[in-house]
């Protein structure tokens, strides 16, 4: 053979062996599909992270602020030995521990059957169990009433600048809400909203949806401090500098009333996506009263594939 002939034989064995070098290279990632309808921009302070649930300890598949994000891709090793996917809000800044760990605020848990898995709510959080199966039980009702504004127990005629999750008509009020009880622990509060003129006003968060407001004990304008009912609810009357209404007084008559479940911690100005009861008040005040609707259409739905 010639030394040219040797030379090229040389260059085509190497040309194949690098051919199949590549025919063998093993994969390490690939895309976990996300197909989610219904997520919320969280703002600057917040993220989602999704988790793969592999033998029971939770693998991050990485944080995001796209609500509308489709896919990540993740290692295919723990992609095809995950039982579940987990989504979590998170802070934004964490570091250490707190990145290979998903905080307690967990939106959702998919389970998958075979490639896919289906979006439930509960098997991850029994409160949300409890909200999405018994849709038909969820209620409430509420009304305008300013009682922290009375003077001597005399109606000063500015009820349209209150509201109250109860039901008027004996004293105190009786709760109305039908929700289930929220634990502390679980990363998740309720929170009541008036939105008037399209803009959103808290009234105060509150894990038992039949005892008054969380800071009920320290504000003057909810609760029994100064005569409000033990209800969750607020007066807005007295508090215009914190909820900036215009100054001639609060008006939540022809308003939407808004009961959110929230992450805990949260610091958005806005009901987060999860709102399971929402009504609207007309020009009537107490003892009128106005009945809350059910509104599970705002749970995420969807299905992760992969």
């Amino acid at each position: 053979m010639t030394t040219k002939n040797l030379l090229q034989t040389l260059i085509l064995g190497l040309a194949l062996s690098s051919c199949g070098d590549d025919d063998n290279t093993t994969q390490t990632t690939q895309d976990l599909q996300l197909n989610i309808s219904g997520l919320e921009s969280l703002g600057d302070d917040f993220v989602y992270e999704g988790w793969l649930i592999v033998d029971g300890v939770p693998k991050s598949t990485g944080r995001f602020q796209d609500p509308e994000l489709k896919k990540q891709a993740v290692n295919i090793i723990d992609l095809n030995a995950a039982t579940s996917f987990v989504l979590s809000i998170e802070p934004a800044q964490e570091t250490g521990q707190e990145l290979i760990d998903p905080a307690p605020t967990k939106l959702f848990k998919a389970d998958f059957n075979g490639n896919t898995a289906p979006i439930a709510f509960g098997t991850i959080n029994s409160t949300f169990a409890d909200i999405t199966s018994a849709k038909d039980q969820i209620s409430g009702d509420f009304f305008l009433r300013t009682p922290t504004d009375d003077t001597g127990g005399v109606n000063n005629m500015n009820d349209e600048a209150g509201v109250w999750f109860g039901t008027p008509g004996t004293m105190p009020p009786a709760a109305s809400l039908e929700l289930p009880v929220l634990d502390a622990a679980s990363g998740w509060t309720y929170e009541g909203w008036a939105v008037v003129n399209g803009v959103p006003y808290s009234t105060g968060t509150f894990l038992d949806p039949k005892m008054a407001d969380d800071n009920a004990e320290t504000s003057e304008f909810k609760g029994t401090v100064n005569s409000g009912p033990p209800i969750p609810g607020e007066d807005f009357i007295n508090n215009l500098a914190s909820t900036s209404f215009p100054s001639t007084g609060a008006d939540l008559r022809n308003s939407t009333i808004v009961i959110s479940i929230e992450p805990v911690p949260d610091n958005n100005a806005k009901p987060f996506l999860l709102k399971p009861l929402v009504g609207d008040s007309e020009t009537e005040t107490a003892p009128s009263k106005y009945e809350f609707k059910e509104n599970l259409k705002s749970f995420p739905t969807g299905t992760i594939n992969r």
